[in-house]
């Protein structure tokens, strides 16, 4: 008797993830590395590797693509991460609101800032804020390089810039940042008060290089002022030593008000011809883009934002 034909093997659902296994894969995607994943969740680095194998064999999809050098979302995995990344991060605002049952918020908040940003503006506000919330730890960064939030483990940023082209972060303007002209008043009383930006060209300068080398300075006119003041005998890319120079009587040299403010406040500078000035950028706050806002993070911003309109 012939035998009846086999009916084809059902194909075998995915199974449903693990929430291990999706938080496992989500600080992968984050990081861009298993062994920084494994370091924040504060687990072995095999333990996290097994969970995304278990989550990919579970969805019946590849999610990472991985070298001895670097780990990278497919085309699945990005779909697959920014379906889940915001149920990850209201879960965990979720524990962190559990803190409102013991006090005040707690943990660590990793901060980068740019140098030359108004270390008196940045040292007052943090103090303060310090002071307001005794359980948070604040771990500052200061960088010229704009670091990567999300790979490096960062929490917030503040950065100076004319343009921010990274749409994965949320930026919120604190101010304007413009760049004037300043001396010490002993300078000014031995050389005399320049009236016209022609007189620039009798008095010493102090440059900042970067302006210099592209034939920019921060003042803009129609006239030669910028040839007048794209050279000096003390010149320099930092602007703290700049304001020390200055205060020391070098010149007359460019700072951003921020850094020069507290300077004018004690009468160890003098700003020059005033009505000049240049946008040098804006002051951002940067955080990356979530649904769920982590609670100090959030915090931090909105003290952050009131404590910049309260010196407005």
């Amino acid at each position: 008797m012939p035998r009846r034909p086999r009916a084809p093997a059902r194909a075998q659902s995915p199974r449903a993830p693990q929430l291990d296994e999706i938080a496992a894969f989500a600080r992968v995607a984050e990081l861009g590395s298993f062994t920084a994943a494994a370091a924040q969740l504060g687990v072995p680095k095999s333990t996290v590797s097994r969970a995304v194998t278990r989550l990919e064999e579970g969805l019946k999809v590849r999610l990472l693509q991985r070298s001895p050098r670097a780990v990278a979302l497919t085309d699945a995995g990005r779909r697959f991460f920014g379906d889940v990344a915001p149920h990850i991060a209201g879960l965990r605002d979720a524990a962190q609101a559990l803190d409102v049952y013991q006090g005040q918020p707690q943990g660590t908040i990793r901060l980068s800032v740019p140098p030359d940003g108004g270390e008196s503006f940045l040292g007052e506000m943090l103090v303060e804020f310090a002071a307001r919330y005794p359980l948070l730890t604040l771990e500052v960064d200061v960088s010229s390089r704009q670091v990567d939030l999300l790979r490096e483990g960062f929490d917030v940023a503040i950065r100076a810039t004319r343009e921010l082209l990274d749409s994965s972060l949320v930026a919120r303007k604190l101010f304007d940042s413009d760049v004037q002209l300043f001396a010490a008043p002993s300078y000014l009383a031995r050389r005399g008060t320049p009236r016209a930006l022609e007189e620039l060209a009798d008095h010493e300068r102090v440059v900042f290089l970067p302006g210099a080398r592209r034939g920019q300075w921060p003042v803009d006119d129609a006239r030669s002022v910028r040839d007048v003041m794209a050279t000096g005998r003390i010149a320099t890319d930092n602007f703290q030593l700049i304001r020390a120079t200055l205060r020391a009587g070098g010149g007359i040299g460019p700072l951003p008000r921020v850094l020069a403010a507290p300077e004018l406040a004690s009468g160890r500078l003098v700003h020059v011809l005033p009505e000049w000035s240049q946008r040098a950028g804006t002051a951002y706050l940067v955080y990356p883009s979530a649904r769920h806002v982590a609670r100090n993070v959030a915090v931090f911003r909105d003290f952050v934002i009131a404590w910049v309109k309260r010196l407005a």
